[in-house]
């Protein structure tokens, strides 16, 4: 299990999302060996968001206050349109990041070590020194969706490097 519970801060995040879109729904994910159980809201243009929950019922909750309505995946999947939204994204990468662009970080040797770390266990390219945030996010996930313990090749040491590297270069918020 990892070592980040929900926050105050997800339970936020949260609530402006569902607060600042249209048609917004919720769908609850079972815990798995690395998190506990998420909630990804999705909105009607198919934008979604991720973030961890303490317990399905309080997802429930979250939904009856929302006024949203709430499903759980392992009965009905994700909807059509957030996977539409991740390929118009694929196709246009740049579409976000030219809307609001997140300045260039200075790295502390801490931070660049975290990197070249994230790097190694995406297998990619090393970024430029003056790499964007919205960059080393995506750095981040890549490097998540390789070393998952859940996914074939996955291991748990690679994982737990790729969460200590985001906490310093603070991205596990």
């Amino acid at each position: 299990m990892s070592d980040r519970d929900a926050s105050r801060a997800d339970l936020d995040h949260l609530r402006e999302f569902a607060r600042s879109r249209s048609g917004v729904e919720a769908f609850v994910e079972p815990a798995t060996s690395v998190t506990q159980i998420t909630v990804v809201l999705v909105a009607s243009d198919g934008e979604w968001t991720r973030r961890r929950i303490p317990s399905a019922k309080a997802a429930a909750d979250l939904a009856r206050k929302l006024e949203i309505p709430v499903y759980d995946t392992n009965r009905v999947g994700y909807p059509q349109r957030m996977r539409d939204f991740d390929q118009r994204q694929r196709q246009n990468p740049t579409a976000r990041a030219t809307v609001n662009p997140s300045p260039a970080p200075d790295l502390t040797p801490q931070e660049k070590a975290a990197v070249m770390t994230l790097e190694v266990i995406a297998g990619v390219d090393p970024l430029a020194d003056d790499a964007s945030r919205d960059e080393l996010v995506h750095l981040w996930r890549q490097a998540r969706s390789k070393a998952h313990p859940d996914r074939r090749g996955g291991k748990r040491d690679a994982w737990d490097k790729v969460e200590s590297a985001a906490r310093a270069l603070g991205l596990d918020s």
